[in-house]
């Protein structure tokens, strides 16, 4: 296996600003609206040669703790990702399988950058209103809160992980049915169910490692997705997700300088969705619709941006929604 690389400031990147233009009518008249984007280094996965097989990916932090080994590749890709801010792009959570809102917080950012207990118990309270607004679900079980930080120059802090430079999925379908049934009340009846993750900034906006998110209509199931298994501590309960392999008709997006005052949604999951039924061959399921099944995402060094002091402090949570 190899061990896994590491990110920051000082990953080898040849960034540059990209400027495109949209064309649109208003009022009768053809208007170009200029949508910015930069090319940026983001981490796919590949087998360790191209004869190698790809039936049996794993991530091992337990065999060599600190370190984490891989038996896969992590291949740096140049890709152009498009900011969404300012562009005519409205992306939803069924369609592209994210989604932008603003939506400040009422508690306290920096008791939730410690993780207290009252105050992660309060922020997944407004959450659950948002999500349920948002999607309609009748019920929502949170089983996730992870604080990310990035502060170049300043010792890291152990409470806190760093920005997860890799391109990736967070659920398979075997997780997240896994998840469903450890969380689900016995006998309870659902007709969809989805887990989702909710990223929002904390006490500033994001200055560098911005998160980005990839256009579920241009995701290759089949060719693009690889299961892995996640050979973790015993806390750590996912046992899969999904690595990614590179696809040159994937189409990247993120929200330059994201505020404390908005929060991301992105899918890890959808019961509902027909394409990724078929992918796992559950032909047989009712009420499959055509909607977003997950969301790959990664975070990405922007080598134009600041590369020094405080540069992002997210807070990531998921959850899933049971809908009757």
């Amino acid at each position: 296996m190899q061990a896994a690389a590491q990110g920051g400031p000082g990953i080898p990147a040849s960034p540059h600003a990209i400027a495109f233009g949209q064309q649109r009518e208003l009022q009768g008249s053809a208007e170009w609206v200029v949508m910015s984007a930069i090319s940026s280094l983001l981490y796919y996965s590949a087998p360790l040669t191209p004869t190698s097989g790809d039936d049996d990916w794993c991530i091992d932090a337990v065999s060599q703790p600190p370190e984490v080994l891989f038996n896969f590749r992590k291949v740096a890709t140049e890709t152009t990702i498009t900011d969404v801010r300012g562009s005519t792009i409205l992306p939803k959570l069924d369609t592209m399988g994210f989604e932008k809102i603003t939506a400040p917080t009422r508690v306290d950012h920096r008791d939730l950058v410690e993780r207290s207990a009252p105050s992660i118990e309060r922020y997944q309270r407004e959450t659950e209103e948002l999500l349920k607004s948002l999607t309609g679900a009748d019920t929502i079980e949170f089983f996730d809160a992870t604080v990310r930080r990035e502060d170049a120059g300043i010792p890291g802090d152990p409470s806190s992980q760093s920005p997860h430079l890799r391109v990736h999925v967070d659920q398979s379908p075997k997780s997240a049915l896994a998840r469903a049934a450890e969380y689900g009340e016995p006998g309870r009846r659902f007709r969809r169910f989805q887990i989702i993750n909710i990223w929002r900034p904390l006490i500033e906006p994001v200055r560098n490692f911005p998160l980005a998110v990839c256009d579920y209509r241009s995701v290759n199931l089949s060719a693009d997705l690889v299961a892995t298994r996640l050979d973790f501590p015993a806390w750590l309960k996912d046992r899969e997700n999904y690595s990614v392999r590179y696809n040159p008709g994937h189409r990247w997006y993120y929200w330059g300088s994201l505020s404390p005052d908005e929060v991301m949604f992105f899918k890890c999951y959808d019961s509902a969705s027909r394409d990724l039924a078929l992918f796992g061959e559950d032909t047989e399921r009712p009420g499959l619709a055509d909607v977003a099944g997950l969301c790959p995402h990664t975070a990405f060094f922007d080598e134009k941006g600041p590369t020094t002091g405080h540069l992002r402090t997210s807070l990531e949570m998921r959850a899933l929604l049971f809908h009757k």
